[in-house]
């Protein structure tokens, strides 16, 4: 069934600035500045009264579903240059118990001893992401970003390179996994 209008409204946070380009929205506020290009969406976009429209003209079922998703975008945007996000970690072992080491400022994390293993496995942060030691727990590490795509793709990225291959997932548990989500400032 065709709808005629699909409309949203966002409301934009006191401490972000939206400027909006054709179809190319920039988000700049104190985590620094995102930018997020809706030119393939056959949508139109405005700012009124300090929020963010997107409408939707003569759109079936799933263009309509489009719209959510597109806000949803934009929701994420605003929120990454005003809190920024953060995925906190934990290694879980058995018997051989798994270090951390941060190097370069936060961009490359270092896994000792996965397992047994006297290699060192690495793994370079993507884009605008960081790691940190959680000093206060041992054995948690933190991502941090501003940007969701780049902070969540990182902790997936890091527990595949922790799981142990051609093993028994039942029987060996070890790995590094996701135990928090949330943004920066809380």
């Amino acid at each position: 069934m065709t709808k005629l209008l699909v409309e949203k409204r966002i409301e934009i946070p006191e401490n972000c600035e939206a400027t909006l380009k054709g179809k190319t929205f920039t988000f700049t506020g104190e985590k620094g500045t995102s930018v997020h290009d809706c030119s393939k969406y056959n949508m139109t976009f405005s700012i009124e009264d300090n929020k963010i429209v997107t409408k939707l003209w003569h759109g079936k079922r799933k263009h309509a579903a489009l719209v959510n998703t597109i806000t949803s975008l934009l929701r994420n945007g605003m929120t990454a240059v005003t809190k920024g996000f953060v995925y906190v970690m934990k290694a879980i072992h058995k018997h051989f118990s798994i270090n951390f080491e941060v190097k370069e400022n936060g961009k490359l994390l270092l896994v000792k001893n996965f397992m047994g293993e006297k290699n060192i496995r690495k793994y370079r942060m993507r884009g605008s992401a960081t790691v940190r030691l959680l000093e206060d727990r041992k054995g948690y590490i933190a991502i941090e970003g501003p940007s969701l795509p780049d902070v969540s793709q990182t902790a997936g990225d890091i527990s595949n390179l922790c799981r142990p291959k051609k093993l028994d997932p039942r029987v060996f548990l070890d790995g590094i996994f996701v135990v928090e989500k949330g943004t920066m400032v809380e």
